[in-house]
């Protein structure tokens, strides 16, 4: 995964994180694991190859839950950016070190592996062995004697709002944006890793605007400051802000927003909301998310979003539209 490979190891890394999501998607939602009981596994371990020679293999993040001082479970994350459909044999690899391991030692205690894709592209691999060997022609039954593997894979991009609303941590940012895509409307919910979270997105994304300004975020939340995603939520919301508070607005916002202002509201705060306005709108962004995006990050009320996207829209294509509902 190069880029994307290490910051999603750094990420994960992060007991709170690594916490979050066990408890997400193992225990769906429930808080069984805790940060405090989670400390590091061997990520590393050997096999023979082909020609004889022993090879290495590595596993992205794998932490121990402890219970009164001995291992209970090992927990190992695999990320992925594009499906292998050989991925069952890599497992069964990875889990067969950690047992042979435990084999000449005196605790034992099982192992769960799972495959977090962030890939765009569907996958479609198999997700057991005996699917994996369907095509062979194995005697039925040989075929009970099989022992299967099942991959738990969770395709992070396309993760449903009810398993999305499961993560507490970091994660919920990261996952909220790449399945709402341009729909996407920040909460107000707090970063606590700043770097490692934007980094994350930029790795995901490709788009820059999350790099661009973590020096500055950092220094915000070393201040006491909260950071959410109304800072860094996309390119749009960026544009509008500087926008606004370098340049202002050339044109005057109408008498009856004026009015409809909430008293003692700063300048430049209406500067940026209109510049965001404009730029959104530009881009040919959809009503909804015009207006959520005001309500959220520039804390408008839903008249007042109302009245000033259509400033920006009457402004751009010169037409009067309809006042909303």
């Amino acid at each position: 995964m190069g880029q994307k490979d290490l910051a999603a190891k750094r990420f994960e890394h992060s007991p709170e994180v690594f916490s979050d999501i066990i408890n997400a998607l193992v225990f769906e939602g429930e808080q069984v694991v805790l940060q405090e009981d989670l400390q590091p596994a061997p990520t590393e371990s050997l096999y023979p190859a082909a020609n004889g020679i022993l090879r290495n293999q590595y596993n992205d993040v794998s932490k121990y839950e402890m219970r009164n001082g001995r291992i209970a479970i090992q927990y190992t994350l695999e990320n992925q950016a594009r499906p292998d459909y050989k991925i069952l044999l890599r497992k069964a690899g990875y889990e067969g070190a950690i047992y042979r391991r435990q084999y000449e030692g005196k605790d034992t205690y099982p192992a769960i592996t799972l495959v977090l894709y962030w890939g765009e592209k569907a996958w479609n691999s198999s997700s057991d062995l005996y699917k994996f060997f369907r095509r062979k022609k194995i005697h039925r039954m040989a075929r009970k004697y099989i022992d299967n593997i099942c991959l738990h894979m969770y395709s992070m991009r396309r993760l449903p709002l009810e398993i999305r609303q499961r993560f507490k941590s970091d994660m919920r940012v990261i996952v909220d944006y790449l399945a709402e895509g341009k729909e996407y409307e920040p909460t107000k919910q707090e970063i606590v890793d700043v770097d490692g979270t934007l980094r994350m997105l930029h790795a995901l994304t490709g788009e820059t605007d999350f790099i661009k300004n973590i020096k500055g975020l950092l220094e915000r939340q070393r201040r006491g400051g909260r950071v959410t995603m109304c800072e860094v939520v996309d390119k749009f919301v960026q544009r509008g802000r500087e926008q606004g508070i370098k340049e202002g607005i050339k044109e005057g916002i109408k008498e009856g927003m004026k009015e409809g202002l909430e008293k003692g509201m700063q300048e430049e705060k209406i500067r940026g909301a209109s510049a965001f306005v404009k730029e959104s709108v530009l881009q040919k962004q959809s009503k909804e998310y015009i207006k959520g995006m005001l309500q959220t990050c520039f804390l408008l009320k839903e008249e007042e979003a109302d009245m000033l996207y259509r400033e920006g829209y009457e402004r751009e294509y010169g037409t009067e539209i309809p006042a909303f509902t």
